[in-house]
């Protein structure tokens, strides 16, 4: 499974060298450059997020045969193009078709996982249509080969790091989503997939962070926000607020040092809001935006 979701206190990353040996053990898929080496050193961190995994994806299917395999090689090949590229439009896109009506070929190793691994079999039916993680790992010369002859930009596993920054406003209660705790536990999981999804590294304020208030994200103060998460590359501010008609509005703005990017949208689902913001993040940074 692909991690992209880094949760670190900076003040104890830097002061404390145990504290840093179990921050660096949560991470499955983000190695650290030289920069990083240096950086333990220093009162103020930078961290250069190197992302792999990027061949690698997986897909729920039923069964373990045919033709569900075949499906599902299909959406974990999807999945794999977004990553590559930051687009995740390229899903619905018809330039794929040829490349998904045989998506074996790409195909370099796969395993399955039953997802009621534990839960008893009852009958024969149940046996075969018991859900499973297809897990699959393509081969990076061809998928490399299929993207140059569509003319697809590929994204380097060099990626900054983005310090997300959400409000949330409810009916009746106003919090901002952080690293841990019950409040946002619905919009951090979203925002986790979304970035596993893409390939992106992303934190969050870490739970215990007081020296911010919720108005400080609303009106992006960047200076307080860029002082708070001081070792990112990139800062994505969002203002959510849920409508009378039960729907979502949602404001985004992304900073980084060359560039200003805002997106809005109304009522709107939960998952769309909270999306665009990462999907819309990605293209900019991976130079995919037209």
């Amino acid at each position: 499974m692909n991690f992209y979701y880094v949760v670190c206190d900076t003040k104890n990353f830097s002061a404390n060298r145990f504290y840093r040996l179990a921050c660096l053990s949560r991470f499955t898929n983000i190695a650290y450059i030289a920069i990083f080496i240096f950086a333990l050193f220093q009162a103020h961190i930078i961290i250069a997020a190197e992302v792999d995994g990027l061949y690698h994806s997986q897909a729920i299917v039923t069964g373990t045969e045919e033709p569900e395999r075949t499906r599902g090689f299909g959406e974990a090949l999807k999945n794999v193009i977004v990553k590559l590229t930051g687009d995740a439009g390229l899903q619905q896109d018809h330039r794929l078709a040829a490349l998904l009506a045989e998506p074996h070929r790409f195909v370099e190793s796969f395993d399955y996982e039953d997802r009621m691994k534990g839960i008893p079999l009852h009958d024969e039916e149940g046996t075969r249509k018991r859900p499973h993680f297809l897990r699959v790992s393509f081969a990076q010369p061809a998928i490399d080969a299929e993207l140059e002859r569509l003319d697809l930009r590929k994204w380097g596993s060099d990626r900054p790091l983005i310090g997300v920054w959400l409000n949330v406003r409810t009916a009746s209660d106003k919090y901002t989503v952080r690293s841990d705790g019950p409040a946002g536990y619905g919009q951090r999981a979203v925002l986790m997939d979304t970035a596993d999804l893409l390939g992106i590294p992303i934190i969050l304020p870490a739970a215990n962070e007081n020296v911010l208030h919720l108005d400080d994200v609303t009106h992006f103060d960047f200076n307080k926000l860029n002082a708070a998460l001081p070792e990112t590359d990139a800062l994505l501010f969002g203002n959510l607020s849920i409508t009378t008609n039960g729907y979502w509005d949602i404001v985004w703005s992304l900073h980084t040092a060359s560039t200003d990017r805002s997106w809005a949208l109304q009522d709107v689902t939960f998952d769309e809001a909270l999306k665009v913001g990462l999907t819309r993040s990605a293209l900019t940074l991976s130079g995919n935006d037209p």
